[in-house]
């Protein structure tokens, strides 16, 4: 059975978040889909379930009011969600990477709890830890159950309007989903509790990951090398910053490394008196800490969850589009000078940006896929994913029309206006299809 196969179990069965992200789109497609889980893509039961629930909430139909709450974000392809209704009350239980979040609601209360390690003995410099991460916190806190660290929200019922459920239960499980791993990693004393909801991988699938990490790491420090630092800062920026994102997309890690990517981009873009070089020299200490982590922590990251909350937030088209043709500016000067590797950086940079930083809708993802696999297609290819869109260097333009033509066919259904003009891509290079693929993606019409 290939790599593919062991990842995405056949799509349609599988309840992996990066299978439903393969099966939903490019219809009979094999071309593997990568990235994190996204809440952007309601569909017309969902959104309905939220116009029903806040409608509910005004007229003090409360326990009604969470039920609503609960159809909307549950994913059904995903089964993230369950909940039942039990008289005047209702229990739930949240997906979120590796927690779970557990509650109730009734005509006077919600609560929310998530266990996330147990902690047998007091420990001051754990309690301090908690207390300074709790004065960050809006709606949620850190508390000692018993022997056990739990991550708690409550409300009255009244206050519980659908928009605050949202924003925090997010809080709760996104912050509850991070630092598990990250408590665990930094204090020996406390011990794993309720991770049943994580989603192991076939170790030959984590060490295909493992291998790519190192190889991408190690090829870009190689081409940094062949630059002068001061002179080429900005163009090692944009390896540096793409390996990052591109990491994120690719291996989709959980716990520390997954903190240590959201370090380094607050490294780049600190509002600080540090120059570009200073900030890449940052930068690559911080890799070279990745290098030398040993490999078993590593692998401990890598595994598949199933979300109920994106970590990068809904934007909107036009907003990607912007980023996009405000970095497309910059390309000019590497491309005059003949700097291929930093053109094709800086195209890659500005796609694997967008999926860590926009929560996008599925016909955008699936169309900036099929760049990410014809910049990596080793990785591609060695996780099973067909079919191929480059060889030896050389585009497929049929097999790349093929798939564009697919994904537009799919969409329509949800977006009955959108459409695609393949034609006007160019093939000749990497670098000149994703530009002509930027510029046909601005045209997109997106409306429902």
């Amino acid at each position: 059975m290939s790599l593919f196969n062991k990842m995405f179990g056949g799509a349609k069965e599988s309840t992996s978040s990066q299978a439903v992200a393969s099966s939903t789109g490019s219809g009979t497609s094999k071309l593997a889909t990568f990235g994190r889980y996204t809440d952007i893509n309601k569909n017309k039961k969902q959104l309905a379930a939220w116009k029903s629930s806040n409608d509910l909430f005004k007229e003090k139909k409360y326990v009604e009011s969470f039920e609503q709450f609960m159809i909307y974000i549950k994913d059904e392809s995903l089964d993230n969600v369950s909940f039942s209704k039990s008289g005047d009350s209702i229990s739930f239980e949240i997906t979120q990477g590796s927690k779970v979040i557990r509650g109730t609601g009734d005509a006077n209360q919600f609560s929310a709890e998530a266990q996330i390690c147990i902690m047998e003995q007091n420990s001051i410099p754990v309690m301090r830890k908690l207390m300074s991460i709790n004065f960050g916190l809006r709606y949620t806190k850190f508390a000692l159950k018993d022997n056990v660290l739990v991550m708690k929200f409550g409300s009255h019922a009244m206050d519980a309007s659908p928009g605050k459920l949202y924003d925090a239960l997010k809080e709760l499980a996104k912050k509850a989903d991070q630092q598990d791993d990250l408590l665990l990693q930094e204090f020996s004393s406390l011990k794993e509790i309720d991770t049943d909801s994580i989603i192991q991988w076939p170790a030959e699938l984590k060490e295909a990951r493992y291998a790519y990490l190192v190889g991408m790491i190690g090829s870009v420090k190689e081409e940094i090398a062949k630059h002068e630092a001061e002179f080429m800062s900005g163009g090692i920026a944009y390896l540096l910053l793409n390996l990052t994102y591109k990491i994120d997309y690719l291996i989709a890690p959980q716990g520390k490394l997954t903190d240590s990517l959201e370090k380094i981009q607050h490294m780049f873009f600190a509002k600080n008196n540090m120059s570009t070089r200073e900030r890449n020299e940052q930068i690559i200490e911080e890799y070279d800490k990745i290098l030398n982590t040993p490999k078993e922590d590593i692998l401990e990251g890598i595994y598949d969850v199933k979300c109920t909350f994106a970590l990068a937030n809904a934007a909107a088209h036009k907003t990607v589009m912007d980023f996009m043709f405000k970095e497309r500016e910059k390309v000019g000067w590497y491309r005059d000078n003949n700097y291929p590797q930093m053109v094709e950086a800086i195209y890659s940079y500005m796609i694997a940006y967008s999926f860590f930083n926009y929560g996008m809708v599925y016909p955008v993802t699936q169309l900036l896929n099929i760049p990410m696999a014809v910049m990596n297609p080793d990785f591609y290819r060695n996780c099973g994913s067909t079919p191929d869109l480059i060889n030896n260097g050389v585009l497929d333009g049929q097999a790349i029309t093929k798939e564009v033509n697919s994904i537009i066919a799919n969409a329509k259904k949800d977006y009955p206006s959108i459409a695609l003009n393949a034609g006007a891509l160019n093939y000749s290079s990497i670098s000149n299809f994703i530009d002509s693929l930027i510029l046909q993606l601005d045209k997109l019409n997106l409306s429902k």
